[in-house]
């Protein structure tokens, strides 16, 4: 029963929607049909880190209450939730209990391989190559070694990761000193990529390209600092080669800034987005964590959730890392109200989000 509760959480979006960041007239707003209570649409839009290993603990409860509350649709879990196998199965399955009559949830996780890898040897379980090591190898190794990997995530309780990576491997930058790219060749990592998500696939597992449209070799980490790189044409190679092949099962935005595009980071740049939409993908779009330093050292909430929504992101993702607020839900969910009765925001561009996510949550991956 429990497996299926996972499995029923994981599939394909087909709705098609754009970012609309124009104000709108209020009683134009007045006259929108929502699907589901205000509360309940931003509420799934809302992925967030918490604090607590076991649902005894505050952090945990707290979470809990929220799902329960329809007030988040997603947790992301991080080194600090996460003690060993035994824990690990035990408190995600009572993070997704915790759901009542709500859609069923997202546990999400970064879990490439190499040096990004939340489940590892040290708690007990198993610890997989980087992807410039994936890459050095072939094809149906690549497919075999994230078979594995997938499988362990569902077994965990874990239905969506956060990855591949398909950026470029320059030779420099986060990307490259981390080793979280394949290789520099954009159609071979299309490739690898590919079957990185073919076996996430056929474990029931989630998958999200990272971080369009490319950190193009990027010097400064964007987790710190704002972080820019002019994007070249064979930086969108990979997400316009899976997106043609029906692989993009949802799209993270990177915080990377193209001068030649503007000075808004890609996550909060409605040019950027509808740059993503113009590939031909209709699925869901996630920021990357809205409080990293990129973000959080240039913009306030207020802000920040603003410019994410009329962007086109359908999904928030708050790590609760950098700077620890369990009070984000509240807060987000004020400014979106005020932000709609102000005209600053469509509800329609919610409405269109919650539809995505909701399709998304539904169906099952091929």
């Amino acid at each position: 029963d429990f497996v299926l509760r996972v499995a029923a959480s994981i599939g394909l979006c087909c709705s098609l929607g754009f970012a609309a960041p124009l104000k709108t007239d209020a009683n134009e707003t007045n006259r929108v049909k929502y699907p589901a209570p205000i509360e309940k649409m931003v509420g799934q839009m809302i992925v967030i880190g918490f604090e607590g290993k076991r649902s005894s603990e505050a952090g945990a409860k707290l979470v809990m209450g929220r799902i329960k509350k329809g007030e988040i649709g997603g947790v992301v879990l991080y080194a600090r939730n996460i003690d060993d196998p035994m824990q690990l199965e035990a408190f995600t399955r009572a993070l997704h209990y915790s759901i009542g009559s709500n859609p069923p949830l997202w546990i999400m996780i970064d879990q490439e391989g190499g040096k990004i890898q939340r489940l590892n040897s040290q708690k007990g379980f198993s610890d997989y190559p980087s992807a410039k090591k994936v890459g050095a190898g072939t094809p149906n190794a690549a497919y075999a070694t994230y078979r594995d990997l997938a499988c362990e995530l569902r077994g965990y309780g874990i239905n969506f990761n956060l990855a591949p990576v398909v950026d470029l491997d320059r030779g420099e930058g986060v990307i490259a000193s981390d080793q979280r790219g394949f290789d520099s060749d954009g159609q071979k990592v299309a490739k690898f990529a590919e079957q990185f998500i073919k076996a996430h696939d056929s474990c029931g597992i989630l998958t999200a390209l990272k971080h369009f449209p490319g950190h193009g070799g990027a010097i400064a980490d964007p987790h710190i600092e704002s972080a820019s790189a002019t994007i070249q044409t064979d930086d969108l190679i990979p997400f316009t080669r899976l997106i043609d092949s029906k692989k993009a099962r949802a799209v993270m935005m990177a915080h990377i800034i193209d001068p030649s595009e503007g000075d808004l980071p890609a996550s909060l740049s409605a040019k950027q987005i509808s740059r993503l939409r113009a590939l031909g993908f209709d699925g869901t779009v996630i920021s990357d964590d809205l409080q990293m330093g990129a973000i959080a050292r240039n913009f306030d909430l207020n802000q920040t959730v603003a410019l994410a929504i009329n962007a086109g992101n359908d999904i928030l993702l708050f790590s609760n890392m950098l700077s620890y607020d369990p009070e984000v839900p509240d807060k987000v969910l004020a400014i979106v109200k005020a932000a709609i009765d102000s005209g600053e925001i469509d509800p329609r561009r919610i409405i269109d989000s919650y539809n995505r996510i909701i399709a998304l949550k539904n169906k099952r991956l091929p």
